[in-house]
């Protein structure tokens, strides 16, 4: 899909977005650290602490007639001129005399607060000593000077000078420290929300049909998964299956109307061989396809679910079984297979009804020498044995294995991950799925969750779907045994959803 689609509102949730930050608030701290250090070395490197001592003078008038009104009105005007005098060259040279030195070492501003007669003189230097001593060589020398310049008032000092006991400025420095590191934080926040919304993934329904180039067969929400208290501590993972009685109600309907549109696909198109695939690792495909076997086996006797992910099988640890060595889909694929067996090899559960193939992860090498041709012998003879057959395979964007599969089934259907997989990567699987022999019938919006649905009271609909048995590559397993109900209970829940 080459196309830029038009980005809306509707495409993003507020649930993805503040979950993208807290993945990645670690960066947010960092940054925070970042500018405070920046902040703390450019104060103590570049920026030389200075020292600060203040003169308080008192302006009067030389006339006694409106000297209260006089003084104000012309301290402004004072100011300006005893500042100037302050910054020529013969009272700094004066005064650098008077302290024994070739240079004035100071520097010097004046200022008058609002209102009034008081003029206050600050002088700046490398320490508290030199700054106080450049003060009183001013006070000293500036007598025989002012009275030329400020000839109609006189200067009596009432403060000062004044020791500094620490840098002048420190308080706004400080307050530069404390708020460096919350800016920094924020703008890393700022930046986080851009990159959750450039990232391009499917965070909703809406979003997936403007985003990608397919059918959106269902949206399966996120289901929370009902753990024992031992399970939680020893942080080991349960499965996910509808037969188990904590499965909802909506994740078991929703599995249901996906069963639908396969049963529609073999009653019109005469398709037994279903392929259930992911564009990455992760998604939830493995737990969507023992789902929808299980689904199946609830209405029909011969439903086969088949393990064809030669790297990484995980259906053998959903169900919590184990397979004998040798009678699995690798050794049959591997040694070649007879109908006996083939039949030794499948797996029948009278629970639920539902038969299993089971696989082995096979070398890389061994894997890389089979194709299309390898499997259609193995599939030819299942399909002449059972009316409705899943397959789940390797992730499309890791392996080629899921193409090569797809040409010798019927139909496909994609398991794409909320908030997972860029769209244009899925697109590109979903090209590749329409290229192979097998009909694209669309796909699913798996573990869909939505900052609404999270507000609201659990059990609402939309509260839907956990982690499915993606990937991984590189983690181990921990998944535990599942519960199966009954065939009672199978039985009224086939009544139930008809």
């Amino acid at each position: 899909m080459n196309e830029k689609k038009r980005m809306e509102w509707s495409d993003f949730d507020l649930f993805c977005i503040c979950r993208f930050v807290l993945r990645h608030i670690w960066m947010a701290v960092l940054a925070a650290l970042i500018c405070l250090m920046s902040v703390f070395l450019l104060q103590n490197l570049a920026l030389t602490p200075t020292y600060a001592s203040t003169v308080t003078f008192a302006v009067t008038s030389r006339s006694t007639v409106g000297a209260s009104v006089g003084n104000v009105a012309v301290t402004d005007t004072i100011a300006a001129k005893f500042g100037e005098l302050l910054s020529s060259d013969i009272l700094r040279n004066a005064a650098a005399e008077r302290m024994g030195l070739n240079t004035f070492p100071a520097a010097v501003s004046v200022s008058v607060p609002e209102k009034t007669n008081i003029l206050i003189m600050t002088v700046n230097a490398d320490s508290p000593e030199l700054a106080y001593k450049s003060a009183l060589a001013i006070m000293d020398c500036h007598t025989e000077y002012s009275s030329t310049v400020l000839s109609s008032a006189v200067l009596d000092n009432i403060n000062g000078p004044t020791i500094a006991s620490q840098p002048a400025g420190v308080s706004s420095r400080t307050r530069l420290l404390q708020l460096s590191a919350p800016l920094g934080a924020l703008i890393m926040l700022c930046a986080l929300v851009v990159f959750a919304i450039q990232a391009d993934t499917v965070q909703t329904s809406s979003g997936a049909k403007r985003q990608i180039d397919g059918k959106l067969l269902a949206t399966i929400h996120h289901e929370r998964k009902h753990q024992s208290l031992r399970n939680r501590l020893a942080q080991k993972k349960t499965s996910l299956l509808i037969s188990d009685p904590t499965c909802s109600f909506y994740y078991t309907e929703t599995i249901h109307q996906l069963r639908v549109l396969l049963e529609r696909a073999k009653e019109r198109e005469g398709k037994q061989l279903f392929l259930v695939t992911s564009c990455g690792e992760n998604e939830g495909k493995s737990t969507i396809a023992a789902n929808l076997a299980l689904s199946l086996a609830q209405k029909h006797r011969k439903v086969l679910l088949l393990d064809a992910d030669l790297r990484k099988p995980a259906q053998a640890l959903i169900f919590d079984e184990h397979p004998q060595h040798g009678k699995d889909l690798s050794a049959l694929l591997s040694k070649g297979f007879t109908k006996e067996s083939l039949s030794q090899a499948i797996i029948h559960d009278e629970n639920s009804g539902l038969y299993r193939l089971y696989t082995a992860p096979l070398r890389r090498k061994t894997m890389e020498s089979f194709n299309a041709d390898s499997f259609r012998p193995l599939l030819e003879s299942l399909r002449e044995e059972f009316s409705y057959i899943i397959i789940d395979t390797p992730p499309m964007g890791i392996f080629a294995d899921a193409e090569v599969l797809a040409d010798a089934c019927d139909a496909s259907l994609l398991v794409v991950r909320q908030d997972l997989m860029p769209s244009i990567a899925v697109n590109d699987a979903i090209d590749t799925l329409m290229g192979t022999r097998a009909s694209f019938l669309g796909y699913v919006l798996n573990n869909v969750r939505s900052f609404h649905s999270s507000v609201l009271p659990a059990g609402k609909y939309g509260y839907g779907y956990g982690y499915g048995y993606g990937y991984g590559y590189g983690y181990g397993y921990g998944y535990g045994k599942s519960k199966d109900k009954s065939k009672k209970t199978v039985e009224k829940e086939d009544t139930h959803h008809g």
